[in-house]
This record gives C-alpha cells, structure tokens and sequence, in this order.
C-alpha cells in the first residue's frame, strides 16, 4: 500500500467473499454494489480484479467516478478497446494502469539490465514456460469462455511479453499451436524468432492449465546463460469477483454493509 493510504473499501457480490479481506483489514467497508463503492467520496483509486469481459467497463466507470484505477490484466479483450481508454484516461487526467508485474520487479529489472549490459553474450535462444492446474475448478472464471477464460489472456502475458521487456526484442516469425477445452485455450505452444538490440535469437513459449504448476524463464547466449527459476510471485487463486478501493489516511470508513 503506497504510503499515506489504505485500503477502507471492497466491493463484492457475495458478503462470504468479503471475510477473508476483512481478516487482514480491520474496518473494512463493504459494499455489496459496485457503483455505490465507486460514487463515495472517500475513495481515491481501485483496484479491479473482476472477470476479464468485465474490465474495459468498470475501468471506465471508475474513470468517470473520478477515481484513479488500476485494472487486472488483461484490461480489454480487444486491442481495439484501448484507444477508448486511452482516451478517457486523457479526457479525466486520472491515472489508468494495467496490473503487469513484470516491467516493475526488481528482478526483472535486473535481468533486463544484465542483457542490456552484455553480461550474458549475445542472446541465442529464450525459452519460456508457465503452467498451473486449476482443472478441478469448474467455476473459475479462466475455465469460462464467457468470462474471457484461457491460459493464454491469463498467462501468456508472462511468456510473450516478459522477453520484450528484458529483451527489447519483437517477433518477426511466429507459429503458434493451440489446444482448447469447454471453449478456453487450455495448452499453447509459440515458437519462432525475435529482433532487437541484442540481435535475432530463436524463441519457444509453453501456457498450460490443468497441469502441475511450474514456471520458468531461461535464454541461452554466448558465451553465458542466465535463468530465472520462479520469475513470478507465488499468490492464491481466490475468486476474482471483488473490487478493492484506497482512500487517504484518516477517512472513516463506517465498517458496514451498503
């Protein structure tokens, strides 16, 4: 929590969600009505961690409750769904940001550093994977279409766009290969070729759901090779059917259902 602020709000459609937060945070306010969270004064940003076919709309309507927002990734199903954000965001002078740890941690920052400086060689070849099972979670939200469910809008963002950022690389040749399951992409595999500052290098990437976890980020150059074993945070796969909120120190919450 940044400093000066705390946590005073949640909004959720089930109370039974609301326990867990209230936990850990004495005199939580709940409300069980996301836009009565969003019309109160108090609050200054939230944090929108709905079902992905869900985030372009209440990241709009965050904006315009005045409120400063930071959206789950991804924050739209549609690349064309950004410009309109984009654009809202201009329009309220309110800050509007996606959820994606990796350009802000350390050890990503680090890596992008070392390769940067040359002191792994010259990158030959990335390999990428990332894996969970959640196949025994029929009601997950990544397990619906309807909900913008898949590996690949979950997890992929770690396997595409972690080597463009340590990297400064882009794909110039790719081949993907895709098995689905009820509707959600469930296994992807993406293999081909990335240019940047480094030079051209071979690149393999693997999302899998309903497996045993695992991740790993690995590239291999001359004359070095560099790993990151867990290049994510460890978290919980709590249901994401919550909306959180900030206010400023010494707001009162009232510590009630509304």
């Amino acid at each position: 929590m940044a400093r000066g602020n705390r946590l005073v709000a949640l909004a959720t459609s089930s109370e039974a969600n609301a326990a867990p937060f209230e936990a850990f945070c004495p005199g939580l306010d709940v409300f069980l009505d996301y836009d009565a969270m969003l019309a109160w004064d108090a609050i200054d940003a939230v944090y929108i961690p709905l079902p992905n076919t869900l985030h372009v709309e209440w990241t709009k309507k965050a904006l315009r409750a005045g409120k400063h927002v930071l959206t789950e990734k991804p924050i739209a199903m549609k690349a064309s769904e950004f410009d309109d954000l984009i654009a809202l965001r201009d329009e309220t002078r309110l800050l509007a940001a996606e959820a994606y740890m990796i350009v802000h941690h350390p050890q990503w920052i680090r890596v992008k550093e070392l390769i940067e400086a040359g002191e792994i060689g010259q990158i030959r070849h990335v390999d990428t994977v990332f894996s969970y099972d959640n196949s025994a979670e029929t009601g997950n939200i990544r397990n619906k279409p309807e909900t913008g469910g898949g590996g690949i809008r979950d997890i992929g963002v770690y396997t595409y766009s972690s080597v463009r950022f340590a990297t400064g690389a882009e794909p110039v040749d790719l081949t993907a290969r895709v098995k689905t399951e009820n509707g959600v992409d469930t296994w992807a595999q993406v293999v081909g070729e990335m240019d940047g500052p480094t030079g051209r290098f071979t690149y393999s990437a693997m999302t899998r759901c309903g497996c045993r976890t695992g991740r790993r980020w690995c590239s291999r150059a001359r004359p070095a090779r560099s790993r990151c074993p867990r290049p994510t945070t460890p978290g919980s796969s709590a249901s994401r059917r919550s909306m959180c909120a900030t206010g400023r120190a010494g707001s009162a919450p009232s510590n009630g259902r509304r």
